[in-house]
């Protein structure tokens, strides 16, 4: 961009208070809950335990994802156009979550049957969950431009709520598998989903509770539904920066669900032992069994990265530009995740070890996008005059769930493919098969996600510039 070079140089950062920062952060735990419990468990439940077939699974994975490209940019045109003296977006957090944490409890409840026969119910329960959460997640996400214009507290917007919705993540990962230890499946994912509904509705209260929307829209005039839903479908063709960013943010998706969605079957048919047999763990494993430690160990292992890598993250984006950043995060994590087709069967505890560097990659693939969302809408008002923050979150989302719904559905399908066989000693193709959807399908789309977003345009200095003159423009 002209000019660049001659921007002014950086005024005082804004500093948003950590009250702000905690209740804006704090819908996330709930949010992350639901999304990692429903990732790790979902296939392995439905497929394995439930016995629905893996084409049945997959093919209300791309129902889902057909639905909500429907739901989520219409979300994204209410949240814009709301009117209430709680703002556009607030109210919507008190009409989703409710509906959001009885519609998680429903989905791990099934009737108690099986195989084909819980089609209609997981089709239909897992529609209104997700529907419920595009009503809940779509203007909680649109409310983090207006929480602060600048670039690096965005990055420090998205550390607190990555951070806190990790803490979210590692309680719906790790209670069940603790639970499963020791009790059947359907009591396990009954109270899992119990457990993540109530903090759903607290997190919400709390978000609804502890924030104010910074501007005052109740005087802006409505726009028409479908002159709104068109400026909103066309904005990743008009905003060069929005479409490079869905676009790696999709392939972002897709590569960290992939391994989290696959481990429980490499866990279960892959690693016959876990090495540490005849050590003082050796009994711990015995008693638990092999899979459900490994389970276990690589919930922690995966968490720990998470936690560990956060303040060298939050350290380096604050002398490095967003952009380089999350092309080293998707080359990082596709290296790592190919650590796991050099793990021996009989040495399982390995594979908790490699999850630690496959979280730290993760991390960074999760934190990114939400400073790097903002900065695109700042780019939208300058060269096109409006901004569309519920339009263009109400995209993200159905970026952020058409990734991990293709995800599962392409697990769902190469499960299949590889010849997998539901409670049964697996062939050798199959096993190499299982390792590749952790490791080697994650590669590749993690290298074309780092390729797309080499053509983002945004750097530090660019959004510098994009920022002064805005503040030109606008007096």
């Amino acid at each position: 961009m002209a000019g660049v070079q001659d921007a002014p140089p950086r005024k005082a950062r804004e500093r948003l208070p950590v009250a702000v920062l905690v209740s804006y952060s704090a819908a996330q735990f709930g949010l992350s809950a639901m999304n990692t419990l429903v990732n790790t468990q979902i296939p392995f439940f439905y497929v394995d335990t439930l016995r629905l077939p893996a084409t049945s699974f997959g093919l209300v994975m791309l129902i889902a994802k057909l639905w909500d490209a429907v739901t989520d940019p219409l979300m994204g045109h209410l949240s814009d156009n709301t009117r209430l003296p709680a703002g556009r977006r607030r109210p919507w957090f008190l009409i989703g979550a409710p509906f959001l944490a009885l519609f998680t409890f429903l989905l791990f409840s099934p009737p108690d049957r099986q195989g084909e026969a819980l089609f209609g119910w997981f089709l239909v329960m897992f529609l209104c969950a997700f529907t419920a959460r595009t009503v809940l997640e779509t203007p909680y996400q649109a409310m983090a431009p207006d929480l602060t214009p600048d670039y690096d507290e965005r990055t420090r917007v998205a550390t607190y709520r990555v951070t806190i919705g990790n803490v979210g993540d590692f309680s719906g990962a790790l209670i069940p598998m603790l639970m499963l230890a020791f009790l059947a499946p359907r009591i396990t994912f009954a109270w899992s989903g119990a457990f993540v509904g109530s903090v759903i509705l607290i997190g919400a209260i709390a978000a609804f509770t502890g924030l104010r929307e910074r501007y005052d829209a109740t005087q802006l005039p409505k726009k028409p539904l479908r002159e709104n839903l068109m400026r909103i479908l066309q904005l990743p063709r008009r905003n060069k920066p929005a479409r490079f960013l869905i676009l790696a943010y999709a392939c972002a998706v897709f590569s960290t669900t992939t391994p989290v969605a696959i481990f429980r079957f490499l866990n279960r048919y892959v690693f016959t032992a876990t090495g540490l047999e005849g050590t003082a763990l050796g009994p711990i494993v015995e008693r638990i069994g092999t899979a459900a430690f490994l389970d276990i160990g690589v919930i922690l292992g995966y968490f720990g990265g998470v936690f560990l890598s956060a303040p060298l993250w939050s350290r380096a984006l604050r002398t490095r530009d967003k952009k380089h950043g999350y092309i080293f995060a998707f080359l990082y994590l596709g290296t790592m995740t190919c650590g796991v087709l050099l793990i021996p069967r009989e040495l399982g505890i390995l594979f908790p070890l490699l999850n630690v560097l496959v979280g730290a990659g993760a991390l960074g693939l999760w934190m990114l996008p939400g400073a790097l969302g903002p900065d695109c809408l700042e780019w939208e008002d300058l060269h096109h005059g409006e901004r569309h923050e519920g339009g263009f979150y109400g995209i993200w989302m159905f970026v952020q769930k058409t990734g991990g719904g293709i995800a599962l559905f392409a697990m769902g399908m190469l499960l299949d493919v590889i010849g997998f066989v539901p409670d049964a000693e697996q062939g050798e193709d199959t096993l190499l098969g299982l390792r590749l959807l952790y490791g080697g399908l994650p590669l590749v789309v993690t290298l074309i996600g780092a390729a797309i977003f080499t053509r983002y345009p945004i750097t530090r200095d660019v959004y510098a510039e994009v920022r002064r003159r805005l503040e030109e423009r606008d007096g």
